[in-house]
């Protein structure tokens, strides 16, 4: 862990914000099945390495305070390219989050990959991602299809989590009438029982077991996320590490204007993703 944290105190988030060529030449894609995309390249273009960038629930592909857009940037200036897209029925993409499953989810995952793949310079056996929250328990669901897994905020449990997060009378109510809304306080989110159905049927702990990629989780000190870390660190069987970020909740300092723990996210990633990709 010492290396790790070493890196992290010497990457300078000035090093995103430098980035700032690599932000201008982004450009918006167009992927399979209304999905929409930011794809970001070195200055140079891909030189083998590059990143699928999942978002969490009801978010968008540039995540809360800009964070994805940021770790685009900083990943570009290191020589590494990245595709952040939005999955159906959030964003820009097309659909209803409504008719949102989890077969749904790993889809859009899949199609990302694809893309990139697709990429000229980006070498497909070196493609890695990086999940925040619900993106990262899409992207451990699988792993395998990833050269490397980064996560932030990560998911242990799903069935139990939503349950918590959502609560028994949205549940009840998806039950009686198949759509239930909620106010997350930042959107209202409508879900169909086709949502829990599919909830039901994925056991994240069981799909993750075994990946023996390399595989690095962060979370903030006070997210519930770190309760998760000993437990996913000894079912991973390659390469791996945890970070926890000091003083930070599961929003990593966005809403609480504390710019230092996206700092330290970003240059843990970056480094680790430079590092095993």
């Amino acid at each position: 862990m010492s290396s790790l944290t070493t890196a992290v105190r010497s990457v300078s988030f000035a090093l995103a914000l430098a980035a700032g060529a690599a932000l201008g030449g982004e450009t918006v894609v167009d992927l399979p099945n209304g999905i929409k995309g930011t794809l970001a390249l070195p200055d140079a273009g891909a030189t083998g390495p590059a990143v699928v960038m999942l978002h969490g629930f009801g978010s968008s592909r540039d995540e809360v305070g800009g964070l994805f857009a940021l770790q685009a940037a900083t990943l570009a200036a290191e020589g590494i390219a990245s595709l952040r897209i939005d999955f159906r029925g959030t964003g820009e993409s097309a659909g209803d989050m409504a008719d949102t499953t989890f077969e749904g989810l790993l889809a859009d995952a899949a199609t990302a990959r694809a893309y990139l793949a697709d990429v000229e310079g980006v070498d497909a056996a070196r493609i890695g991602v990086v999940g925040y929250s619900f993106g990262a328990a899409i992207a451990m669901l699988d792993p395998r299809a990833y050269a490397s897994v980064v996560v932030w905020g990560q998911m242990g449990d799903l069935q139990a989590e939503f349950h918590e997060f959502l609560g028994q009378e949205f549940y009840d109510r998806a039950r009686a009438e198949g759509v239930a809304s909620v106010d997350l306080g930042w959107r209202v989110v409508t879900l169909r029982q086709g949502f829990f159905d599919s909830l039901e049927t994925h056991d994240l702990a069981a799909r993750f077991a075994g990946y023996d990629g390399p595989f690095l989780t962060i979370a903030g000190e006070a997210d519930p996320a770190t309760g998760y870390f000993e437990q996913y660190l000894g079912l991973a069987a390659g390469k791996k590490d945890s970070l926890v970020i000091a003083g930070a909740d599961h929003m990593l300092g966005v809403f609480s204007e504390q710019p230092e723990f996206g700092e330290q996210v970003i240059a843990a990633t970056t480094q680790w993703l430079g590092d095993t990709l």
